[in-house]
């Protein structure tokens, strides 16, 4: 059972690395099979066809984010600093794996209402962390406010019209690489001038 289990991870780590450079559509399961020296007929084993791999793929790499940015995070000396760490991380992790997000749109309508789930679930796991990190300012007396959940709710409202509004004015879907640069840039302005309008005092 552990040596099924290590093939998996395997399998979904070798996955990543192709879906993130090439994207779903010009990745096939010969070139993951090839990749590890596997069969076919092993890959299909441990997993029937391409969606299902994906969906595992990216429920790996949601797992693998959270757990990277939470480590990060805890590093940081100041609630501002893990703020604009959470930021940069994101930004960062987005463009990593762009194709494999991109890929996202172009199949939703064959992703299993799991994988929406645990998008939901992630949104919501990083709204606790911000949570959290306005909190640990409060406690810290780096930051002042009455109701941090209402302030959490604002800044991610805030940085979400960022995203939207840019992809509008360029009526576009998915960011291309100018449009990450605009997004973490205005994103970051706004994080600073948030942020010292709630320093304590």
């Amino acid at each position: 059972m552990e040596n099924q289990d290590k093939k998996r991870s395997l399998i979904i780590e070798a996955a990543l690395k192709r879906f993130a450079h090439y994207g779903l559509a010009k990745t096939t399961m010969s070139e993951i099979a090839k990749d590890l020296s596997l069969s076919k007929a092993l890959l299909y084993y441990y997993f029937p066809d391409k969606i299902s791999l994906y969906v595992s793929t990216m429920e790996y790499l949601m797992q693998k984010i959270s757990t990277e940015t939470v480590k990060s995070i805890d590093k940081a000396s100041t609630a501002t600093e893990a703020v604009l760490k959470l930021l940069q991380r994101r930004q960062s992790y987005i463009q990593k794996y762009y194709n494999l997000f991109e890929s996202s749109l172009t199949i939703e309508s064959d992703l299993p209402n799991e994988l929406y789930d645990k998008f939901a679930k992630a949104k919501a796991f990083e709204k606790i962390i911000i949570s959290s990190l306005l909190t640990r300012g409060i406690v810290n007396k780096e930051l002042a406010m009455d109701d941090p959940k209402l302030a959490t709710e604002i800044f991610i409202d805030a940085i979400s019209g960022i995203h939207f509004n840019i992809l509008a004015k360029d009526k576009s879907i998915f960011p291309g690489k100018e449009q990450f640069k605009e997004i973490f840039h205005k994103e970051k302005v706004f994080a600073d001038i948030f942020l010292a309008g709630l320093a304590s005092r």
